[in-house]
């Protein structure tokens, strides 16, 4: 009765083994494969008969046998497992994904657990191989991922110009004042860009027109701009730029190229084709700047100063 029971329940573990939702390779001390279950079957479309008693890098030859082996040989010799998760490395085996939600690749995620399988006698010269597929748990994590770049992405984009945000710009102020201060940077530039009489063009043409020009302008400035330069929105119609490692001179180089830029170029709207112009005011960091407001304060005291003096130019603060 005893013997009937043990035979009963060997089926049964046996049953399992093949049916359970997790992926079982046994291997012995030379990386064969002596035992393979229904979901490797499934998944790899290799029987058990094909791939018992072979090579599992014969079985996937486009396993990185050197990393592998490494990991194999370590649970070996110190009898201890060894996890992989996915985002360590997102497969062991090339598994072709199943799931309709796997935008993110066509494979399947895995987290694999190598054990080592003691004998009777206490020596080690098996392992089993445990895979957990993990598709489901990597692709949430990925779109959630997503969502939150977006996200934060969002907290530091002008949604309508798609330039830097007002806060954005404090925070680069910021930081380029304080290393300033601390001597590990300069000469920085900082200029205020504003249309000039563009209430008009809201008054005559409508919030809209107003809007098309705002984003045009926006595109305009961003690409005359250098890699490296911060731009962005300060708000209404005015835009900030921050011109890092620029000397005053060349700062006002760089605004007279934007100004005729702006001048020569010809805003097509829904309304009408429109001739806009720009004032700017620049100011130079300098040890006379006791803090952000006084620098900043220097820049738009420029820009008014060009309103002053007729628009369409730029002014640099004394």
């Amino acid at each position: 009765m005893t013997q009937q029971t043990d035979m009963t329940e060997l089926h049964w573990l046996f049953d399992m083994l093949q049916h359970i939702d997790v992926g079982l390779v046994v291997i012995n001390n030379n990386y064969e494969v002596e035992l393979w279950n229904g979901f490797m079957e499934n998944h790899s479309g290799v029987s058990s008969t094909s791939a018992r008693q072979r090579s599992l890098f014969d079985i996937f030859p486009s396993i990185n046998q050197n990393w592998l082996q490494q990991k194999l040989d370590t649970v070996l010799a110190l009898r201890t497992p060894i996890y992989i998760s996915w985002e360590q490395r997102p497969y062991l085996f090339p598994f072709k994904s199943y799931r309709a939600i796997t935008s993110i690749s066509e494979l399947m995620f895995q987290n694999v657990v190598i054990r080592p399988i003691n004998n009777a006698n206490g020596t080690v010269n098996h392992l089993c191989l445990v895979v957990y597929d993990v598709t489901d748990v990597a692709v949430n994590k990925a779109a959630l991922s997503a969502v939150n770049r977006k996200l934060d992405q969002l907290s530091k984009t002008d949604g309508l110009t798609d330039l830097h945000n007002r806060a954005s710009l404090d925070r680069a102020i910021k930081l380029t004042f304080d290393a300033y201060i601390k001597g590990n940077s300069g000469p920085h530039s900082l200029v205020i860009v504003d249309i000039d009489h563009f209430k008009s063009v809201n008054d005559n043409y409508g919030h809209q027109t107003g809007d098309a020009v705002l984003q045009e302008m926006a595109k305009m400035l961003s690409s005359g701009s250098r890699r490296g330069d911060f731009v962005g929105r300060y708000g209404g119609e005015e835009f900030c730029i921050l011109l890092l490692n620029t000397t005053q001179e060349n700062a006002k180089i760089y605004c007279e190229k934007i100004r005729r830029q702006v001048e020569e170029n010809v805003f097509k709207t829904s309304k009408g084709d429109l001739n806009i112009t720009i004032s700017l005011g620049c100011s130079e960091l300098n040890q006379a700047h006791d803090s952000i407001e006084q620098w900043v304060e220097s820049a738009d005291q420029a820009l008014y100063s060009a309103k002053d003096k007729g628009r369409n130019q730029t002014v640099v603060a004394d």
